[in-house]
């Protein structure tokens, strides 16, 4: 039951979910305060945690590996189109 008309809702779309469209997120009172970025982060979280979908996730770690991987992999092409064009 809502109390009152002035609820701050958060409302995510869960389009890859085949039963529900959306999950709706009411802010308590005493957190409407918080920044917009902090509320949209908890709020993944819960749709992360609930759909336990990785398309939510934030908490997405840098891979330097495959970053270092990627960077000589693409100098190793730029070479080999260079020394094919001489």
């Amino acid at each position: 039951m809502l109390k009152g008309i002035n609820k701050q809702i958060i409302e995510i779309k869960c389009t890859e979910n085949e039963c529900f469209d959306k999950i709706l997120l009411f802010v308590n009172a005493n957190k409407n305060h918080l920044h917009p970025d902090i509320l949209r982060k908890n709020a993944v979280d819960i749709a992360s945690a609930i759909t336990r979908d990785k398309m939510f996730s934030t908490n997405r770690k840098f891979n330097f590996a495959a970053v270092i991987s990627t960077v000589i992999g693409v100098a190793m092409l730029v070479l080999l189109l260079i020394a094919l064009c001489m």
